[in-house]
């Protein structure tokens, strides 16, 4: 009787040799992750190195101080790749980790940006062509040192397996458990030094690469998908007209309300700035308050706080979602209208009648102010207005219009796109998007020039308006949603923590027109003069909300007068 053959055993390729010269060059997963933590170490983290020379409160050596934070760098860098210390299908994991450790080195060596969970939201919240005005062939380079010396070198070493899944789970639980205890003992021999240095620069805490964009992506991803839709508390319940909508002789309302983009107060002439950045809106009898501050750092979070009634603190720590200002306005029985130009209204706008200029590429006057790509100059916002508000209820129509124009503004960092050559005024400027390797005044040009603009589309408003003066009681209202910072400290763009962020990503500009001797602001009876008095107090998006329903006579419980810039001044005489 002849003996049987065994059955043949299959083992996946990538994880057994196909030769004794392969065998014998075969690493396990456990020793590839660790030089690769090493790798990532010495080429990921300059965004740390780079910015130590700029710590506030050490004086002692830089040199010392890099020798102390390297092996946290690395010992938490292999904590995190020993999670990935198996032996099959990790090659594609391994390239994923390169390359988000070569992006975020990119936007943080060239941007000065934190990579923490809001960053991640605003890079996914961010539309296709305001994410290709971020790249350029600095971050090619990086990918390709970063993630393709690697990669060649991946691609051909074999990966050993152990015998068993056993052996395999205990070597990466001893590699995982090892890292841990090192990073543990690291910081604890280097507590002294380093506690008041983090405490005293707290972006120290996001600057571990990979480490902190990854857990920030996991925190982004999963912070919705454990976290349970919040309960909707409906705020429109009493809102009415108030008394001037039923006056003999007042006209309907036309009030306009622009969200600015990326405007920082210190940047506007109206405000103080040498640099004559306001001319068209100097000529136009605005009110301009000089000590604003912005709910948020970023469009995602501070467009939905300043239209909220709650102010910044109570929103974010709201267990409910409420209506907002625009739904207020709607409920008392106004028209209301949100066009914009910009990425979305992140959620704002989702119950009022919205549009975007999108639709007027095609126009003549999309032709001049929309460039290839389909991203257009503010003046766009203006186009095709009459027949936008000619579309609204007729009956809410009657009773008063809101439209609110969300800008593109000074959004970064392609600043010398947000500007006409005929605004262009402050040469020479920053013309491409790799900011930290232009001259920071001209950085600083480019952006004014965006001002500029900015002032140039606020005086086409209220000229706009002034022409619909037959019809209504005319006013605008404008206020940014955040600031910028355009290198100082190295620091870029906007986005950081609120609590460390430099004030020039929280300072804005807050901006009123209030019509001329029939306009909105003599309608609910505003003395302007007295305003005028008050334009250094203190006041931030916690007052948007009161201050429109107030200028707009709309009768609401979640009014709050306090909160109203404007309730000192009416009826002041």
């Amino acid at each position: 009787m002849s003996r049987p053959y065994p059955a043949p055993h299959f083992t996946h390729a990538s994880s057994l040799p196909s030769s004794p010269t392969a065998e014998r060059r075969a690493l396990s997963p456990q020793t590839v992750v660790l030089l690769l933590s090493a790798w990532i170490t010495l080429t990921a983290n300059w965004a740390l190195w780079l910015r130590l020379p700029t710590l506030d409160g050490y004086n002692g050596s830089l040199a010392v101080l890099a020798l102390r934070a390297l092996p946290l760098v690395f010992f938490a860098t292999s904590l995190l790749l020993s999670l990935t210390a198996w032996p099959r299908w990790m090659k594609p994991v391994w390239l994923l980790l390169l390359l988000i450790a070569a992006c975020s080195q990119y936007f943080m060596v060239e941007y000065g940006t934190i990579m923490d969970r809001g960053m991640i939201n605003n890079i996914v919240q961010t539309d296709v062509r305001e994410s290709a005005d971020l790249f350029n062939p600095k971050l090619l380079l990086q990918i390709a040192v970063i993630v393709g010396l690697p990669a060649l070198w991946l691609y051909k070493q074999p990966i050993r397996s152990s015998r068993t899944a056993g052996r395999t789970l205990m070597r990466t639980l001893v590699l995982a458990l090892t890292s841990a205890a090192l990073l543990a003992g690291s910081v604890f021999i280097s507590y002294r030094e380093l506690a008041p240095v983090v405490r005293n620069n707290l972006w120290l805490r996001f600057m571990f690469n990979p480490v902190n964009p990854v857990l920030a992506t996991v925190d982004a991803g999963l912070k919705p998908l454990l976290h349970k839709p919040r309960p909707f508390k409906s705020i429109t319940g009493g809102v009415a007209l108030g008394a001037s909508y039923a006056q003999a002789g007042n006209k309907p309302p036309l009030f306009v309300l622009v969200v600015g983009e990326t405007a920082r107060s210190a940047n506007f002439s109206l405000n103080g700035y040498a640099r004559q950045t306001n001319p068209d809106l100097a000529q136009r009898n605005v009110l301009s308050w000089r000590n604003a501050t912005s709910c948020g750092t970023s469009t995602r979070e501070s467009v939905p706080c300043m239209f909220s009634s709650l102010g910044r603190e109570a929103f974010y720590a709201a267990k409910e979602d409420h209506d907002n200002l625009l739904d207020v306005l709607q409920a008392a029985g106004l028209a209301v209208l949100w066009v914009d130009n910009q990425a979305g209204c992140k959620g704002v706008c989702q119950r009022i009648p919205n549009a975007s200029t999108a639709d007027r590429v095609s126009t003549p006057d999309g032709k001049a102010l929309c460039s290839s790509d389909g991203e257009c100059l503010d003046g766009i916002l203006l186009s095709g207005l009459d027949e936008r508000i000619a579309q609204l209820n007729p009956e809410r129509r009657a009773k008063g219009v809101v439209l609110v124009m969300h800008q593109m503004g000074s959004h970064g960092p392609a600043y010398y796109k947000r500007a006409t050559a005929e605004t262009k005024l402050f040469k020479p400027e920053c013309d491409t998007n790799a900011l930290s390797s232009c001259a920071q005044q001209t950085v600083i040009n480019a952006y004014d020039n965006s001002i500029r603009y900015t002032d140039h589309f606020l005086a086409q408003t209220i000229d706009w308006l002034k022409t619909r003066q037959s019809q209504y009681q005319t006013g605008l209202f404008y206020m940014s949603d955040h600031g910028e910072s355009l290198g100082e400290m190295g620091i870029y763009l906007h986005g950081m923590p609120y609590a460390m962020a430099p004030n020039e990503q929280k300072h804005v500009p807050m901006i009123a027109w209030l019509g001329e001797s029939h306009g909105l602001g003599a309608r609910t009876q505003i003395s302007q003069a007295c305003l005028r008095k008050g334009l250094d107090q203190a006041v931030s998006h916690d007052n948007l909300y009161h201050t429109v329903l107030g200028l707009m006579d709309v009768q609401s419980p979640s009014y709050q007068k306090p909160l109203d810039a404007m309730a000192a001044c009416r009826n002041a005489g």
